[in-house]
């Protein structure tokens, strides 16, 4: 993992910025990296940030659990018997399932002011699969690690050089560091799909 004093670095390199220039410090360019990842982070369900937690409902446990402490948001719940997966909806649509006061076997949750709730309401002893996003860091000094991979970094230094290009109110650095930052999104998704997803066969070159 790489320290953020090394991302500055590689910042200031980028957009030709001198330690002791005075319009930007290390702690802006630590408060530009942090906003910089927590925009990446908010571009896809990355897969070193996806995350599996065990949860057991009872019938006599209520229809809400709280989620992991890093917990950002859910991308799935599955029973593990019997096996099924619980389908999303909105707040507004369970409202009529949560006046019903029914019980059954979970097939739907929603998402709600931190706490998830399944519908209809346990009425026996389920163990959810719950696959949640975690938290983006916040790195609070210079000494942090982020908590991407490595080849990730350069993602970083090019979105949080758009931000550095922005105070600077340089237009020209800032059009060149976002187009250079979209290209370099799509290539690292495409990397991901190709690391992470089977591929699908459509041809023999395919099998390779």
């Amino acid at each position: 993992m790489t320290a953020a004093s090394a991302l500055i670095v590689s910042i200031r390199n980028r957009v030709n910025l001198s330690t002791d220039d005075a319009r930007l410090t290390d702690a802006n360019l630590l408060d530009f990296i942090n906003a910089a990842m927590q925009d990446i982070e908010a571009e896809e369900a990355w897969p070193w940030r996806q995350k599996i937690e065990s949860v057991n409902l009872t019938d006599a446990g209520g229809n809400a659990f709280t989620p992991a402490a890093d917990w950002r948001t859910t991308l799935s719940l599955t029973l593990d018997d019997p096996n099924g997966v619980l389908q999303k909806r909105t707040w507004k649509w369970t409202r009529r399932l949560a006046n019903a006061d029914t019980q059954g076997i979970p097939a739907f949750y929603t998402e709600h002011a931190g706490t998830v709730y399944v519908y209809p309401s346990p009425d026996a002893n389920y163990t959810l699969r719950h696959r949640y996003l975690e938290t983006t860091d916040v790195l609070g000094s210079t000494s942090a690690t982020v908590g991407n991979p490595d080849w990730f970094d350069h993602l970083i230094v090019t979105k949080t050089s758009s931000y550095v290009a922005q105070k600077l109110r340089d237009t020209e650095l800032y059009q060149m560091m976002e187009t250079q930052y979209k290209q370099q999104l799509k290539a690292f998704r495409d990397d991901v799909a190709r690391s992470y997803e089977p591929v699908t066969i459509f041809t023999r070159r395919d099998w390779q």
